[in-house]
């Protein structure tokens, strides 16, 4: 019986269809009996069948397998050698060496890998989570005029997303400098994309919020799916995406009350940690400064040097308040100083007012303005309060 279980005409190809044929026929078949796209009660059941017949003839072990039984055909009869007597009496045998035998290898095809669509993507811990998210972080290394970049990728929780966040944005501020003209700019660049969560491709993402939603409905998990398929609706940014996303919520059927809450909402602890060398180097410049402008107050403080309050100095006593005084002798000599050895500047007579403007400290002398103007000093034995 030939193509026993239908494999062949499941694909709806030839026995003798290459590789590329049968990725094709699937291909074209897939998107008309895949769940999502066909709403037939039994469309789950002949997709299963499809992917089952291509999951055989695409691996060439399994092929063989299945052909073996009723592809082999009698062999012929091989043609009988001509004998040695022929050969000698036939020149051109004479003439023609006889070939080796033909030895044929068969390589296997390397073994496929298959990805059961029902199956959940897991994080880089291993674990199953609802929001996952395919995230880009960056990391830089300078060495003297060369810059090394490194792109961390994967699939993540949030909290291995802020773990990862936080590596990568370690080194770059451990070993992104060192590259001059372009290394600091390029660290500054890395650190600011990991600080802001990472680059997450729209149409990677959407896809593995779509396959996480399918993985979910599989197992029974309709409101964990059906939150999958929302986030993905966020991601999709083609008119192909999107149908293929309301689709996917259609096969959900009602929407539930129950919404998830989203882990990725908010910034987190990540961001603070990763600017956490800046403050330091900010309050290191700070502490720099101020030692710098105020070394002699800080430095005994720094070092446990007693500190000594400055000493005053007393203050000035007030000037008097100026008084008028009149000339009490016959004559009085304005001085050029507080004592007799000064020059005399002018001669007063009784009666005439001088302003006092400021007292020698023996008591004996003081400074006047005369009534011309002139400044000079005065001996107080001269002079009297006016009446």
């Amino acid at each position: 019986m030939r193509d026993p279980k239908g494999y062949y005409a499941s694909l709806g190809i030839e026995e003798t269809a290459d590789e590329a044929a049968i990725k094709s026929a699937f291909r074209a078949k897939a998107k008309r009996l895949h769940p999502d796209f066909n709403p037939s009660p039994i469309a789950a059941k002949q997709f299963n069948r499809l992917h089952e017949a291509y999951a055989t003839l695409i691996d060439g072990k399994k092929r063989t397998a299945y052909d073996r039984p009723w592809k082999n055909e009698p062999k012929s009869e091989p043609k009988a050698e001509p004998r040695a007597e022929q050969r000698r009496a036939d020149p051109e045998q004479r003439a023609r060496p006889e070939p080796p035998p033909r030895r044929e290898t068969v390589t296997p095809d390397p073994p496929r890998r298959r990805v059961d669509p029902d199956t959940p993507v897991t994080c880089q811990c291993g674990q199953i989570t609802a929001q996952p998210r395919y995230i880009l972080f960056d990391m830089v290394w300078g060495r003297l005029g060369k810059v090394q970049r490194r792109t961390v990728a994967g699939v993540f929780c949030r909290a291995c997303a802020d773990k990862a966040a936080v590596r990568a944005s370690m080194v770059n501020w451990i070993a992104g400098w060192w590259a001059w003209p372009n290394g600091p700019r390029e660290t500054l660049r890395a650190i600011l994309n990991n600080i802001r969560g990472g680059r997450k491709p729209a149409d990677r993402n959407a896809r593995l919020l779509m396959r996480q939603a399918r993985a979910f409905r599989a197992r029974g998990e309709l409101e964990l799916g059906r939150n999958a398929a929302l986030q993905a609706r966020a991601f999709a940014s083609t008119t192909d995406v999107r149908r293929d996303v309301e689709a996917l919520l259609t096969s959900f059927g009602p929407a539930s009350t129950r919404v998830l809450k989203d882990r990725w909402s908010r910034p987190g602890w990540a961001p603070t940690v990763q600017l956490l060398p800046l403050a330091v180097i900010g309050a290191v410049i700070a502490t720099t400064a101020t030692l710098s402008l105020n070394g002699p107050i800080i430095a005994p403080l720094l070092t446990g040097t007693p500190v000594r309050a400055p000493v005053e100095a007393p203050p000035k006593p007030a000037k008097p308040p100026p008084r008028i005084f009149s000339v009490t002798s016959e004559t009085a000599l304005l001085r050029t100083g507080p004592n007799e050895v000064f020059e005399v500047m002018a001669i007063l007579e009784r009666g005439d007012k001088v302003t006092s403007l400021e007292a020698d400290p023996s008591g004996n002398w003081l400074r006047v303005s005369g009534p011309d103007g002139k400044v000079g000093f005065m001996s107080t034995a001269q002079l009297g309060l006016p009446d």
